[in-house]
């Protein structure tokens, strides 16, 4: 079933670019990969690949997809260009072989220079699929032995046991590293809190997509690489929606060990990240968390799932239409949740799972799957938007619940002035906030995603 998914997804989704590394390329190969490991590369340093791979990798293939859109910023262009010509590649093929030490090969994929430009508004989601594809049809081709797809980027550092991580099941779709940014700045530590305020604040509610969606962190099963079609072909933000697809098929693991660092610069490549938050910092300082009464809310709505399925799964739905906030009322639901959950047409959700669904347990994951990752960014974002202001760190942190989380005796109800938030920012204050919350997302269960429950009916 493995074989024929990938071959299938090969033959028909995958990248124009891979026929011709299969039949210039893999058809003559001899040697056999351990790992392979995915990185798009657009305007990095000369030298960063030294940086990125640990000194200890051996007998793995590393894919760098050397890309630039057609509306890239034209300097840049050139040095991504300057950055393949070191290589010496041949100005009429694709691709670019470079055997290094420790049995190690370097693939670079030319999509940089003026002819083989990507399309406009495809960027790093379409260097990530070229990518993945190729790495999917090493596997395929048995000239990488260990299934599973590494990505990452150019502005890393991997440790030196990066492919050493615990055994992980078929039914695993993505484990994802552990990460740190360096160096430490009052903005990287702010937007780190943040980064992790929101996974944390997803647990706490009972999400089953509470987990980080940072591309250059993924270990992606090669078959669920094929089930969700390779990555989405976006200028951003296409991990977010490639790991909201990889949750719905399989298992999301959280490693232990060992942690990726991420590089805290300024950055103009994606509308999103950690760049473009460096860069908004810079013209505002200061960064706000989402309300905690957010996660209380859907928290709320997570959970009535079961009382749902025991009050209707036995009525006629289409006959006895039920209407969801006239019977979120009687529950004491507040106002705001139930026009939240109206503005995301919930209703209709729910017709339609009672009319697919014959036990729980399969209606529990057609919920879980329809109020997906995205559908969870929009409940916090319109009750963001209409109820709860976001508010500033430590006000923010002095709500959360959980023992390990409550660092501050009370909820703060002072103002406070930009200047006090500047002056935390760069405090020892911040800096133990975020270490609580590190060691916080550290305890999180290792497995979690949609899936889980069926796998639970299951046993």
């Amino acid at each position: 079933m493995t074989a024929k998914t990938i071959s299938r997804y090969l033959d028909r989704y995958a990248e124009p670019i891979v026929i011709t590394i299969q039949n210039e390329w893999l058809a003559t190969l001899r040697q056999t990969y351990q790992f392979v490991l995915a990185i798009p590369l657009f305007d990095e340093p000369l030298n960063c690949l030294e940086s990125i791979l640990p000194k200890t990798m051996s007998n793995t293939l590393i894919i760098a997809v050397v890309n630039a859109s057609v509306d890239a910023d034209k300097a840049a262009t050139r040095r991504t260009q300057a950055f393949l010509a070191q290589f010496n590649p041949h100005p009429e093929v694709s691709f670019t072989v470079v055997e290094q030490r420790s049995g190690n090969t370097l693939l670079l994929i030319d999509c940089c220079t003026r002819t083989r430009q990507l399309p406009h508004k495809q960027g790093v989601g379409l260097a990530r699929k070229i990518g993945g594809d190729i790495a999917l049809a090493c596997i395929a081709a048995q000239k990488v032995s260990i299934p599973w797809v590494h990505c990452t980027d150019g502005d890393v550092k991997l440790p030196d046991d990066y492919f050493h991580t615990s055994d992980l099941g078929s039914d695993v779709a993505v484990a994802i590293y552990p990460f740190c940014h360096h160096p430490q700045h009052s903005g990287i530590i702010q937007y780190e809190i943040s980064l992790r305020y929101y996974v944390l604040g997803l647990s706490q509610a009972a999400s089953p997509y509470a987990f980080q969606t940072i591309g250059s962190l993924l270990k992606i099963n090669a078959e669920h690489y094929a089930k969700v079609r390779g990555f989405p072909k976006r200028q951003a933000a296409e991990d977010f929606y490639m790991l909201n697809k990889l949750a719905k098929t399989g298992k999301v693991v959280r490693l232990r060990g060992p942690a990726v660092t991420l590089s805290s610069r300024l950055s103009h490549r994606v509308p999103f990240g950690t760049g473009a938050a460096m860069v908004k910092l810079a013209r505002d300082p200061i960064i706000k968390l989402y309300h905690p009464q957010i996660f209380l809310e859907l928290q709320r709505w997570l959970k009535l799932d079961r009382l749902l399925w025991n009050e209707f799964h036995t009525k006629t739905w289409t006959k006895k239409k039920m209407q969801l906030h006239d019977w979120g009322q009687k529950q004491g639901l507040s106002h705001s949740l139930l026009q939240t959950l109206r503005h995301l047409q919930v209703e209709q959700a729910l017709e339609q799972a009672f009319q697919q669904c014959h036990d729980l347990e399969h209606f529990q994951f057609f919920m879980r799957v329809w109020f997906d990752a995205f559908r969870t960014l929009k409940f916090v974002h319109y009750q963001r938007e209409h109820y709860w202001p976001s508010l500033p760190i430590p006000e923010a942190i002095s709500f959360l619940s959980g023992s390990e989380l409550r660092y501050l005796p009370e909820p703060i109800s002072t103002a406070f002035t930009v200047n006090k938030l500047k002056l935390l920012a760069s405090s020892p204050e911040f800096l133990t906030i975020l270490e609580i919350l590190r060691n916080a997302e550290l305890n999180l269960s290792v497995e979690i995603g949609p899936t889980l429950c069926l796998v639970s009916s299951q046993n």
